[in-house]
């Protein structure tokens, strides 16, 4: 088991427990509790099920039954940090620490794949070799043929990326996606993604100029709601969402690249109950 190649440590230990009951038929939470000197044999499944946190206390423990060496008992302890932290900040500046003990090969990817959502262009350029018959001949088409365009350098240094990353590959001469579709890291979401998100809401306040109404759908409900209706919305999107994803995923053909949006947030605080 690579502690590398984790950010979440419930994550990990929900990985490691199924690799070693899949060498062992004797392994158990029982097994791994009486190893580490707990008495509890359900911690273990509390701290994957998030019922619980590791402490400080427990995770000398955690690590001597995990058979960790110095590195990787350093890369854990940061993990559990980076797992509890709670705003965008902290996490970041654990996350540093995490990728300077990061073997080589995984920092690259992990480098590669902050930057994949550093620009808005970089996943929109891997959407549109859907579409294009795109080489290395022709990449001036690529650039020209996003909104807003992007320079040829970019086009290229964002080919080179894709890459690197193995979303695309070359496919009869030409570039082409790797998956129909990907999703990233709810661990790495806060750190690589947001920015992402931030870029693409300001391009969405641009489509309302520069494309009409037939070729859009932007629009605005403001509505007051309990915790509990707020839970439903919220469902009820992601839902919605996966339907989405469900279409694009069967189909075929396209012309174009489109990016879908959803804003519902919080433009109050919540009342406290009486």
């Amino acid at each position: 088991m690579n502690v590398f190649a984790y950010y979440n440590y419930r994550n990990y230990l929900k990985d490691y427990y199924d690799y070693r009951k899949s060498v062992n038929r004797y392994f158990s939470y029982r097994a791994f509790a009486k190893k580490a000197g707990f008495t509890s044999s359900g911690l273990y499944l509390d701290l994957v099920k998030g019922r619980k946190s590791l402490t400080p206390q427990m995770l000398i423990k955690f690590v001597t039954a995990l058979g960790l060496n110095e590195r990787e008992t350093k890369y854990f302890k940061l993990m559990v940090d980076f797992t509890h932290a709670t705003d965008p900040q902290s996490k970041q500046l654990i996350f540093e620490k995490m990728s300077s003990l990061l073997p080589r090969s995984i920092k690259l990817l992990t480098r590669n794949q902050q930057e994949y959502y550093s620009k808005w262009y970089h996943i929109v350029v891997r959407e549109a070799l859907a579409v294009l018959q795109i080489n290395n001949k022709n990449i001036q088409e690529l650039a020209l043929f996003l909104t807003p365009k992007i320079t040829l350098p970019q086009a290229k240094r964002t080919i080179q990326l894709l890459l690197d990353l193995d979303l695309i590959e070359e496919v009869d001469g030409f570039y082409k996606p790797m998956h129909k579709t990907i999703s990233s890291s709810p661990e790495l979401s806060p750190l690589f993604v947001h920015e992402f998100q931030k870029q693409m809401m300001d391009l969405a306040k641009n489509a309302l100029d520069h494309f009409s109404a037939e070729r859009r759908n932007i629009s605005c409900t403001t509505m007051s709601v309990s915790a509990q209706g707020l839970e439903r919305i919220i469902h009820k999107i992601d839902a919605f969402r996966q339907e989405i994803i469900d279409i694009v995923r069967s189909d075929e053909d396209e012309t174009m690249v489109c990016e879908f949006n959803i804003q519902f947030f919080p433009i109050s605080k919540e009342k406290e109950p009486q």
